[in-house]
C-alpha cells in the first residue's frame, strides 16, 4: 500500500505566512522601501567590478553575481517563514560579497579566482580574507573612523549562530515560535536589519576597493549607449547606491575618491573627450532598437534629462 506524503509544515502554510508578509510590508511601507532601496542597491553596485580584456568571461564576477542571487533567495525565504534559512542564506551573502573583493586584493582576479572557481581550492576562510582586504589603505583609513571591520566580524558572528543553531534562540522553530511555518513580525524585522546592515557593508568595502564609484561622470553624454562595461557607476547606478549611506560616511568615501591618483586621471580622460554628437547617439539608439526588436524585445528610453 502506497504510504500518503506527509508533512506538517506543508505548502499551504509557507505560502499562508507568504500573504501575511506582503500584506505586512504593505502597512509598513517604510519597511519595505528600505528593502527595495537595498535590493536595488546591491544589484547597482554590481556595476562597478572592472571589466577588462583579461578579465571578460574569466569568472571573476562570479562571487558577487553568486551573492546577488543568494540576496534574493534569503529574502524570499523569510517572506515565507524561513527565517533561520533566510538568515544562513544572508551570511552567503556576506562571504561571497567579502571573497569578490579578496580575490581583487591585488587587481588580478581573472587569475586568483581561479582555482576556487573551478572547486580545486577550498573557499578561503572568511576572517582570514577580511583582514587582507583591510590591510589596503582605503580600508585601514576608513575602518579607523567607522571601524567597519569589527562590525562586519560581529555580523558574521551573529549569523554563525543561526547557521549552526546555537541553541533554541537561533534554530528554526525559536524564529517561528513553533514547529511550523508561522508569520513572525519580529523575525521578519531583524531579516531586514541584518540584509540592510550586510548590502551596506559590502557596497562601502567596493567603493573603498573601486574609489571611482564615487564619482559623478557624465558617461551618457560622453559614450552614449556604448558606455564601458564595468569599472564605472553611470548616471543612474551612483545616486541607487549612494542612497544607503548616510552623510558621514559618504564625505570619507568622497574625500579618499577624490584623492586617489589613478581616479583622477581616468576623470581627466573621460571630461577631455568630446560630447557624442547628437547624430552619433540617435545612430546608437536606432542600431540598438533594430538589435532589440530581433530579439523580441524593447529598449527602455532613457529619461530626457538623461539625453
Amino acid at each position: 500500500m502506497e504510504r500518503p506524503l506527509f508533512l506538517i509544515n506543508d505548502h499551504k502554510k509557507v505560502e499562508e505566512v507568504y500573504n501575511r508578509s506582503q500584506e505586512y510590508l504593505e502597512i509598513h511601507r517604510n519597511l519595505k522601501d528600505a528593502i527595495a532601496t537595498h535590493l536595488w542597491a546591491y544589484h547597482e553596485i554590481g556595476d562597478l567590478i572592472p571589466e577588462t580584456v583579461d578579465r571578460f568571461w574569466s569568472g571573476h564576477f562570479f562571487p558577487f553575481s553568486e551573492s546577488y542571487y543568494e540576496l534574493e533567495n534569503s529574502f524570499e525565504l523569510c517572506m515565507e517563514g524561513f527565517y533561520r534559512y533566510s538568515l544562513f542564506a544572508l551570511r552567503c551573502v556576506l562571504e561571497l560579497g567579502v571573497m569578490g573583493l579578496y580575490f581583487d586584493k591585488d587587481d588580478q582576479a581573472h587569475i586568483d579566482v581561479q582555482n576556487w572557481l573551478h572547486s580545486v581550492d577550498p573557499t578561503p576562510h572568511f576572517r582570514i580574507g577580511l583582514r587582507r582586504l583591510f590591510e589596503l589603505e582605503y580600508f585601514r583609513r576608513f575602518n579607523g573612523i567607522f571601524s567597519l571591520q569589527k562590525e562586519v566580524e560581529e555580523i558574521y558572528s551573529k549569523l554563525s549562530d543561526y547557521a549552526h543553531v546555537r541553541g533554541y534562540l537561533y534554530s528554526t522553530s525559536g524564529q517561528t515560535r513553533s514547529n511550523f511555518n508561522q508569520f513572525n513580525a519580529s523575525s521578519l524585522r531583524f531579516y531586514v536589519g541584518l540584509m540592510t546592515k550586510i548590502v551596506k557593508s559590502i557596497v562601502i568595502m567596493m567603493l573603498l576597493k573601486y574609489p571611482i564609484g564615487m564619482q559623478d561622470l557624465p558617461l551618457w553624454k560622453k559614450f552614449g549607449l556604448n558606455s564601458p562595461v564595468g569599472g564605472f557607476l553611470n548616471e543612474t547606478s551612483r545616486p541607487v547606491v549612494l542612497a544607503i549611506l548616510d552623510v558621514e560616511t559618504r564625505a570619507v568615501l568622497q574625500d579618499i575618491s577624490d584623492k586617489d591618483p589613478q581616479v583622477f586621471r581616468i576623470i581627466s580622460g573621460i571630461l577631455a573627450m568630446p560630447d557624442l554628437p547628437e547624430a552619433q547617439l540617435k545612430k546608437q539608439i536606432a542600431e540598438w532598437d533594430k538589435m532589440m526588436e530581433e530579439r523580441g524585445a524593447k529598449r527602455e528610453k532613457p529619461d530626457e534629462e538623461g539625453i
